[in-house]
């Protein structure tokens, strides 16, 4: 998260009035006034001045001034030269609603994600990026992105120099919206102006090195007489790689255990560093177990040993140069050897933050024809992401003849001459290198038709006719391992492809896996040739969107106008995502796969507002206002349905406004989640598998089952390959997701200060929430539900053998449900002093509850209620503030960004705060995080038509907190939570603008 400097209401949006949070104006317009007027006073035909009538976020109908009942928050393009964000999903995802969630960025490149790798949405309060709707300029454009899985607008198409402000509704507005307005909105508007040539350049620089972002943008604009405007406006934009290796918190992977009394950590030995003292801090560890050969039937490792000395497994598997690995792994002359001794360096070249490399072009004009406007917008956006990485190779190969004899569970061929002399079932683990591009372009256009009526005709109405239209073209190309080329091989040379220990017929592999230099790595460029290949698909998503709204007044009443708003909408989008021949016939080693996605959908909807005024003057009521809205829907799939929302705003006096808001919402089903095919993903035995350690289960149900299936009641799963996971769209079956939302709030304003405090209450409940099923969740209600066998029995394979669950079918339905409830604060505070004007912003968002009703949820032993409410990836509490200090031509700012305490305790059977038995020791394991304060400065020189900004982020190198490896860590024993915490460490900025 990070902090800024808000232009804030604590009502609402933007409005020149007595509850204002004014900001600044942006930085590259060095000579406009450091105000956003969007309320400006003209003069009436009778000489007498009043308000513009404007529209907000959130509403259909004009007013005078600004008075809705929804809360709303704005942030300033000035935000980003002062605190030196680069891109647009860094000003969106730093903010208070956002923090408290994991947000989807570029570091989720090892992740099946929406949107593909490279990808930045938001997410507000946590309900998920599909259920946040972002606008441009109150239009809708479509969203894009890899793969068959496409729903929410990737930041990355929206280039930062073109943001006036963005307005961000804290609440449901799908009456106004539609489909995806669940859980708030993001409004992002445009400059629609631009008076000078201009020119910008920023640079965000880590100390250490990795992660460096930098962008240039230009702009321009002109007019033709009184009638015309034009802005034209380009920006690149490069966000360098940032490798696992150049950051210590992100490039040693440990169990991360402690011994209770000395506070040393005591991690296996093979696990942890190749310095003499295991507490060495500065010690080195690896982020890829390799080079080792497993026996498959002992499960013994051969390892490499200093001394080259040999030596075969019990079983039979003989490797020069290895031996098992026994003990603690210590020689006769005191040296230690590892499972991964070999110390890789190449390996240290894995992304965190992969290279992001955009060009965008943004074009406006604003056209007065005979009292019609005619509004128009051209963006083109070309987004490539480059990602490296490492991943392990571990094929099983060799004969079932072995010291015990044959195996009837294996009917291989013996031919103990091809693998190192010596026979016997053996698994390799080898590195092998990852490469992915992506590469997408971006074609939005909207084009508007507004204007009134004729004279002495609904002279108070107003029309607007709207439409856009989208499209995402991206190619997904990575390298890959061939199955055909690399699967189950016997010593005849024959591989057995699907694991069903019967011989398919494809040729011999044409090297030695059981090489040391394919082991080592040192070799992998022959590894590469004799098995890899290199694939590419294509998507693309098209959306085309037609609106007509007309607005105005209906008859006056004691309080004033009653207004409405009346409009309709048709929408249509269609997504074809083509995998490679590779991934469409299988023939992929070990990494996901997918068949095509291809489906369309359609919408007509219908909705109107209301605005009532009731009282106007009264005591205790100097200016009170109902609003309605209502909107019916009817989706080609999907079906139909209508909801609707109040709200209530309430001038007490003048200093005191109340505001209060219920409404009902939707989502409708997105295509991926309609028409989604054969996409695989990978999950680890024990965090799916309920039989695992089942003797020590206190279900009963559970005991049985896993009982009668033979499995040992202390099995452990270990040595067990990933399963598959194969999740399917849920077609037809599927219906939209329903949603209601509360919000309560006062705002003070008192009299003789310029002190702003506005505190909002808000309740947000989803239904019939939209989800794959998990495969854990498939499993548990497999064994552990109250009849068995039963239909979750049918999703998933378990092998009789060895016990590992191999696939699992995960269908998309109806079946979740989320309930949140919590508090968000605003606080601005502005005062001269004779030395300039200090401004001083604050943002709070507390989470009270969040509940996740995830289908099977029950068996996540420890977790009451399922509140998921502080635990990590959801923090309680996050917040931000600014000093703000305006001398002159200077601007002085101190910002601030705070996360709260986080633990996952919760989710364990055992109390992870106390010690446990680690190995035979006792071992004290970190599953929560502390808080975490980010500070930042800077300093801004406003001249006539310079600019200067410089400044630093996380002054104090705050790194982000370290857990235990049984919690989801991204890299290293870093927590996987997106954005809260800063990953690249302490960097300075500097940005300069120049106009002409």
């Amino acid at each position: 998260m990070k902090m800024r400097q808000f232009h804030r209401s604590v009502f609402g949006s933007v409005a020149v009035s007595a509850l204002l949070f004014s900001g600044a104006g942006y930085a590259q317009e060095a000579d406009e006034a450091d105000v956003v007027e969007v309320v400006s006073e003209t003069p009436s035909s009778e000489g007498e001045a009043r308000q513009e009538k404007i529209v907000v976020t959130g509403s259909l109908i004009a007013r005078d001034e600004f008075a809705s009942a929804s809360p709303i928050q704005v942030i300033t393009a000035e935000v980003a030269t002062l605190e030196g964000l680069v891109d647009t999903a860094a000003l969106l995802q730093s903010s208070s609603l956002a923090a408290g969630s994991t947000q989807l960025n570029n570091t989720f490149q090892n992740f099946v994600t929406n949107g593909g790798v490279g990808a930045q949405t938001v997410d507000l309060r946590g309900c998920g990026d599909t259920r946040t709707l972002v606008l441009v300029d109150g239009k809708r454009p479509g969203p894009s992105g890899t793969r068959g899985a496409i729903a929410a607008l990737d930041l990355n198409v929206v280039p930062q120099s073109i943001i006036q402000r963005v307005e961000i509704l804290k609440d449901g507005a799908s009456t106004i919206y539609g489909s995806d307005a669940v859980c708030g909105v993001v409004n992002i508007i445009t400059r629609d102006t631009v008076d000078k040539l201009e020119l910008n350049a920023r640079i965000s620089q880590p100390f250490e090195s990795g992660g460096e972002q930098y962008s240039v943008s230009g702009a321009w604009g002109f007019e033709l007489g009184d009638f015309a405007d034009f802005t034209f406006s380009a920006e690149y934009r490069m966000d360098e790689e940032l490798d696992i290796s150049q950051r210590d918190y992100l490039n040693c992977p440990r169990d991360y255990v402690r011994d209770p009394v000395t506070g040393k950590l005591i991690d296996r030995l093979n696990h942890s560093a190749t310095s003499p003292d295991i507490n060495d801090p500065n010690a080195t560890c690896y982020n890829l177990y390799f080079n080792t050969v497993i026996d498959a039937f002992s499960g013994q490792r051969l390892v490499p040993t200093p001394d080259g000395i040999s030596a075969p497994t019990a079983y039979g598997v003989y490797i020069p140069g290895y031996r098992p690995r026994v003990g603690t792994g210590v020689l006769p002359d005191g040296s230690r050897y590892y499972e991964d001794i070999t110390d890789a360096a190449f390996l240290g070249n894995r992304d965190f933050f992969p290279s992001n490399e955009n060009l965008s072009l943004f074009a406006t004009s604003a056209v007065e024809l005979g009292g019609i406007s005619w509004d128009s917008e051209v963006l083109y956006s070309n987004r490539k992401t480059d990602v490296e990485g490492w991943r392990q190779f571990f094929p099983i190969i060799g004969s079932a003849q072995n010291a015990a004899g044959n195996n009837p569970a294996y009917s291989y061929i013996d031919d103990p001459g091809y693998v190192n002399s010596v026979g016997g079932l053996a698994q390799l683990v080898a590195p092998f290198p990852t490469q992915s591009s992506i590469d997408i372009d971006y074609y939005y256009v909207s084009s508007s038709l507004s204007g009134g009526f004729a004279p002495g005709m609904l002279d108070d109405w107003s029309w607007k006719l709207d439409g856009s239209y989208s499209r995402g073209e991206g190619t997904y190309s990575g390298n890959l391992i061939r199955t055909s080329l690399s699967g189950d091989w016997n010593y005849d040379g024959v591989a057995d492809t699907d694991g069903d220990g019967v011989p398919n017929t494809v040729g011999p592999p044409t090297i030695d896996f059981f090489d040391p230099g394919i082991l080592d790595g040192s070799k992998v460029a022959d590894l590469v040739a004799a098995i890899g290949d290199y694939h590419t698909g294509k998507t693309i998503y098209e959306q085309t969107t037609f609106t007509a709204v007309v607005a105005g007044e209906l008859f006056e009443l004691p309080a004033g106008p009653l207004g409405i708003g009346l409009g309709a909408e048709y929408r249509e989008f269609s997504i074809d995502d083509q995998p490679s021949e590779f991934s469409r016939n299988g023939d992929v080693w070990g990494s996901t796969t997918a068949g095509p996605t291809v489906g369309s959908n359609s919408v007509t909807e219908v909705f109107a507002e209301f605005s009532v005024p009731l009282l106007k003057g009264k005591p205790f009521a100097e200016d009170v206002e109902l609003s309605a809205s209502i909107r019916g829907f009817d989706y080609d799939v999907g079906g139909s349905d209508s909801i609707y929302k109040a709200g209530l705003n309430w001038q007490i006096n003048p200093i005191l406004r109340a505001r209060s808001s219920y409404g009902t919402s939707y989502r409708a089903p997105a295509l991926f989640e309609l028409f989604l095919k054969d996409q695989t993903g990978f999950l680890g035995q024990t965090s799916i598998d309920p039989c695992i350690d089942w003797g020590s289960s206190t279900n009963d149900t559970l005991r049985t089952n896993c009982a009668s299936l033979g499995i040992p009641a202390t099995y452990s799963g270990a040595g067990n390959s990933s399963a598959t996971v194969i999740t399917n769209g849920g077609g037809t079956d599927l219906k939209p997701e329903t949603g209601d939302t509360f919000t309560v709030g006062l705002i003070l304003t008192p009299t003789g200060a310029d002190l702003n405090i506005a505190l909002d209450y808000y309740e947000i409940e989803i239904n019939d929430q939209i989800t794959s099923l998990g495969g854990r969740q498939i499993v548990a209600s497999c064994y552990a539900g109250s009849s068995y066998p039963n239909d979750y029995c049918d999703l998933f394979e378990r092998n009789p053998t060895t016990f590992k669950i191999d696939n699992i079918m995960a269908p998309t339905v109806n079946i979740d449900s989320q309930a949140q409830r919590g508090l968000d604060l605003e606080v601005r505070y502005q005062k001269e002093f004779n030395f300039g004007t200090m401004t001083v912003d604050g943002s709070v968002n507390w989470s009270l509850e969040r509940y996740i009703n995830v289908f099977g949820s029950g068996f996540n032993a420890g977790i009451s209620n399922n509140d998921f409410n502080g635990t990590i990836g959801f923090p309680s509490i996050v917040g931000d503030a600014s000093i703000r200090l305006d001398r002159g031509d200077w601007t002085y700012t101190w910002f601030t960004d705070f996360v709260g305490r986080q633990d996952d305790n919760r989710y364990y059977a055992a109390d992870y705060n106390e010690p446990q038995n680690y190995f035979g020791l006792p071992g004290l394991y970190t599953t929560s995080t502390e808080a975490v304060w980010y500070h930042g400065a800077s300093v801004r020189w406003q001249g006539d038509s310079w600019t200067f900004a410089a400044g630093v982020n996380n002054i104090f190198d705050e790194a982000p907190p370290q857990v235990s490896d049984i919690v989801t860590t991204s890299a290293g024993n870093t927590p996987l939570n997106g954005t809260a915490y800063d990953v690249r460490g302490r960097r300075g900025f500097v940005s300069v603008s120049k106009s002409f």
